[in-house]
């Protein structure tokens, strides 16, 4: 036999695609107008999905980058943290208040009131 005349064992998601792909081909070779009909056709159903999936992409892609300008803003403040004594300052009064804070809500549950 020659080499196209060959059996070849596919699976039968293979064959309907090889089907599928001769018969687009088919179409395309003797039924131009068909061809088209069946292109506009099928980018009619995709274009909405897609169009929807970039809107998707761009919201996350902003999100993502206003996230990134915020850590690199934090990163930069924490950095100056150190170099300005009065900004050391509040930062200890902070977890001091924090400290407070939690020893309030402690004995406000010994007690049981909130």
């Amino acid at each position: 036999k020659q080499w196209y005349q060959r059996r070849v064992r596919a699976s039968p998601e293979v064959r309907a695609l090889c089907r599928k792909s001769s018969e687009n081909l088919h179409l395309l070779v003797n039924e131009t107008s068909l061809a088209f009909f069946r292109i506009e056709e099928h980018i009619t159903k995709t274009v909405p999905h897609l169009q929807g999936i970039s809107q998707q992409v761009r919201s996350v892609q902003v999100k993502a980058e206003g996230a990134c300008f915020d850590q690199d803003y934090t990163a930069e403040f924490l950095s100056e943290v150190d170099i300005i004594p009065e900004l050391q300052s509040v930062q200890g009064w902070v977890k001091n208040a924090l400290v407070n804070a939690g020893k309030i809500k402690e004995l406000q549950d010994k007690r049981g009131t909130t």
